[in-house]
């Protein structure tokens, strides 16, 4: 089920192909300054994710966030223990506060950025009355 209208598809794959693997990880670069940064914390940001998606689990997305480790890693199993606990509480919080928490494997093919992030989805809670989805060519209409 695609996450993004086929327009926003379209600009997010866009972004994707300028990205220069030289100049380093897109995830890497944040500072307290970044425009998407909302929060800090010792071992994570919490930021705006400027592609996000429009549809989650049928559901309209209110609001996408995303939890980035400051370190670069490919997998939550690869940070230190206080991350890892500062992770839990993160996630946590924002749990309480009506988000969903989704991330994919390191291995995962539809992972776009190799920089661990996990999303944070708050949605409308309801339900798509009709949804139509055609991969070729890319298509999406919901009610």
């Amino acid at each position: 089920m695609p996450n993004r209208s086929r327009k926003e598809f379209k600009t997010y794959a866009k972004h994707l192909k300028q990205l220069n693997p030289e100049e380093g990880c897109e995830f890497c670069k944040f500072t307290p300054d970044t425009e998407q940064v909302l929060h800090e914390h010792r071992y994570f940001w919490v930021v705006k994710n400027i592609f996000p998606y429009s549809l989650w689990d049928e559901l309209t997305v209110l609001d996408h966030l995303m939890l980035v480790p400051k370190q670069h890693t490919d997998s939550l199993d690869e940070l230190p223990e206080e991350a890892a606990v500062e992770f839990v509480k993160l996630i946590s919080s924002y749990e309480a506060k009506g988000y969903g928490v989704f991330a994919r494997a390191p291995q995962s093919k539809t992972k776009s950025i190799a920089h661990q992030h996990t999303h944070l989805i708050k949605n409308d809670h309801q339900h798509k009355k009709f949804l139509l989805y055609s991969r070729r060519p890319y298509l999406r209409i919901s009610l």
